[in-house]
C-alpha cells in the first residue's frame, strides 16, 4: 500500500489537532474540593466557548479565574451569556485550584436572586 505525502501529512494535522484538544482541556482533579467556598466578585470579563466558559471576577480587589460548565449544560438550566455581564455583582460557590490561588472551579454561581447548580 502506498501513502502519498497528502494522505500523510493529512494524518499527521489530524493527530495533532486531536492531541492538542485534550492536552487543553485540564481535569477537574487539579481542583481542592476540601477547600470549597463562596466567594462574592464583580464580573470583569466573560469568555463564552467550548469546551467551558470562562469568567474573570474581581473579589477584593483581586482577579479571579473561574471556570465554569460546559455552555450547554449551563443553558440548560436557565444561565445564557446575556446573564453574565460586565459589572455585575455575582456570588460564586467554588473550589480553589492546587497551584494556581488565582483560579477556581464554580459549582453553582448565584446572580439576579437565583442560583444556578453547575455541577451537580
Amino acid at each position: 500500500m502506498r501513502l502519498t505525502l497528502a494522505t500523510v501529512v493529512a494524518a499527521t494535522l489530524s493527530t495533532a489537532a486531536i492531541t492538542g484538544t485534550a492536552f487543553a482541556h485540564h481535569g477537574w482533579e487539579t481542583y481542592d474540593a476540601a477547600k470549597q467556598q463562596k466567594v462574592t466578585g464583580t464580573i470583569a470579563e466573560l469568555k463564552w466557548e467550548q469546551p467551558h466558559a470562562v469568567l474573570w471576577i474581581t473579589v477584593k480587589g483581586v482577579r479571579q479565574e473561574v471556570w465554569l460548565s460546559p455552555l450547554q449544560r449551563m443553558v440548560d438550566r436557565g444561565l445564557r451569556k446575556e446573564d453574565l455581564t460586565v459589572g455585575k455583582s455575582v456570588t460564586v460557590d467554588v473550589q480553589p485550584h492546587t497551584k494556581n490561588a488565582n483560579e477556581w472551579k464554580a459549582h453553582s454561581i448565584m446572580l439576579d436572586g437565583r442560583t444556578v447548580d453547575l455541577m451537580r
